[in-house]
């Protein structure tokens, strides 16, 4: 048998059978979340200038900033169905990763403009009707809480809109930031609470984009997958009674829910002949999927010892 009759490759074509149903019902819950965010953003940006709160037009920026992410989660999600070529045998299901991070590094953005912002209104405080900003803010939070809900469903099977639900989640908190500032205004009187409370939202906005930047930059420098064990899998495979050694084992994602391994599998001399090859690749075929959810692997069988130099 040549060394290619032992090579295990599992995908298919197009979207590699890659939760395509999973992310037919992922853009329906987009779109819904766009009409929901177009609406009040429109009323959120009128009521920051009308009430002359900078929380409120904080809270509109980051809110227009999701309206972005999810015009991009949109895009890059019909990206990712388009099927696989020759010249791009995962198609274009990368994509929903870098839009991903494109969106978490939007949010730090955002960020910096509000610290900004705020500062100046700390510096020179500027008044603010209390009560409208209260009114705008309950409505933004709302919406907010709507769109995330609606987003909620989905966002564990695919980072794309897990980026999207940041933005929501981030902009539920920034609105409770805005409504507790209208109601100290309300109180007290003490308008510096208003540009505290963009402070506060800030914090909580750049927290949450930092966690999604290390998650899809986790997935761009293939690394290995948070939810999987290298030592383990490893374990698993080389506790087949006909492994010897597993060498050269890398696992990466090329998108979140779509992991891949490659190993090369030393075989003990007891199994030689070509059953046992097949029989032993069946077993590890099936360790990975059942245990550890690797669907994608290609594994090379080889007799116990082989060396195998990288520049012949």
């Amino acid at each position: 048998m040549s060394e290619n009759d032992h090579r295990y490759g599992h995908g298919g074509h197009g979207n590699h059978g890659h939760g395509s149903n999973l992310r037919e019902v992922s853009r329906r819950r987009l779109w819904w979340a766009v009409v929901i965010i177009l609406l009040f953003l429109i009323v959120e940006v009128i009521g920051g200038l009308l009430t002359g709160s900078l929380a409120l037009l904080a809270d509109a920026g980051h809110m227009l900033t999701d309206l972005l992410a999810l015009a991009m989660a949109i895009f890059v999600g019909y990206l990712a169905q388009r099927p696989a070529t020759p010249e791009r045998t995962f198609g274009f299901l990368r994509a929903e990763v870098i839009g991903a991070f494109i969106n978490g590094a939007t949010l730090i953005l955002v960020v910096g403009l509000v610290f900004r912002e705020a500062i100046g209104r700390f510096l020179y405080p500027a008044e603010v009707a209390g009560a409208g900003m209260l009114g705008v803010a309950l409505a933004g939070l709302l919406a907010n809480l709507a769109s995330a809900w609606v987003l909620s469903g989905s966002r564990k099977e695919n980072i794309n809109i897990e980026g999207a639900f940041v933005h929501m989640l981030a902009d539920t908190l920034g609105s409770v930031g805005a409504v507790v500032a209208g109601i100290v205004i309300l109180a007290t009187g003490w308008f510096p609470a208003d540009p505290l409370a963009s402070i506060l939202i800030g914090l909580l906005i750049l927290w949450s984009s930092i966690g999604l930047l290390r998650r899809t930059l986790a997935i761009l420098i293939q690394a290995t997958p948070p939810h999987l064990d290298f030592h383990e899998i490893q374990a698993a495979l080389e506790a087949n009674e006909h492994v010897a050694a597993v060498h050269d084992l890398h696992i990466w994602s090329v998108t979140s829910g779509f992991p891949i391994l490659t190993a090369d599998i030393w075989l003990k001399p007891m199994c030689s002949d070509p059953a046992c090859w097949q029989q032993c690749l069946r077993d590890l075929q099936n360790t990975l999927t059942e245990r550890f959810g690797i669907d994608h692997a290609t594994l090379q069988l080889e007799p116990a010892g082989t060396f195998r130099m990288d520049n012949c």
